[in-house]
């Protein structure tokens, strides 16, 4: 005695039908659609980027942000190299890359710090270097003076 919850949706005798599938059935829903069938799987469509294009759904600054973000990089680069050579040259081209960059809306803070220190390091060196041979200068003659 089982209760059939679905009375009239019993498939024909030899004919297998697939229970999700409501294309062959004309009898419940009239007017309405059946169940859009599903293609098989397809890679999506790919937009060529190679032609200058950009990608849907990312950001493309515009050319004046472009510019800034590097010149934001390239001060940040002068900076990092100025530390192991031609500080006295790199350190003020940082600075300079860094003020650039933010005229332009792009914050350059590190390149910017990082042009200073470079600057002042290598002011000191020098200075120190002109120090030591006054130094020296004065030291000989001061000695030359002595004889024995």
């Amino acid at each position: 005695m089982s209760h059939d919850p679905y009375p009239g949706e019993h498939p024909r005798a030899g004919h297998h039908e697939n229970p999700y599938d409501d294309a062959g059935r004309g009898d419940q829903r009239q007017g309405a659609e059946p169940y859009p069938s599903v293609p098989p799987y397809q890679q999506p469509y790919q937009p060529s980027f190679a032609a200058g294009g950009y990608q849907p759904g990312y950001y493309q600054p515009s050319p004046q942000a472009a510019e800034g973000a590097s010149a934001a990089q390239l001060s940040l680069i002068l900076g990092i190299v100025g530390f192991f050579m031609a500080g006295f040259v790199l350190g003020p081209l940082a600075i300079w890359q860094a003020s650039k960059a933010e005229r332009l809306g792009v914050p350059a803070t590190a390149g910017k710090i990082l042009g200073w220190i470079v600057t002042i390091l290598n002011v000191l060196a020098i200075v120190g270097v002109i120090v030591f041979f006054v130094v020296v200068l004065a030291g000989i003659g001061a000695s030359a003076g002595y004889s024995t």
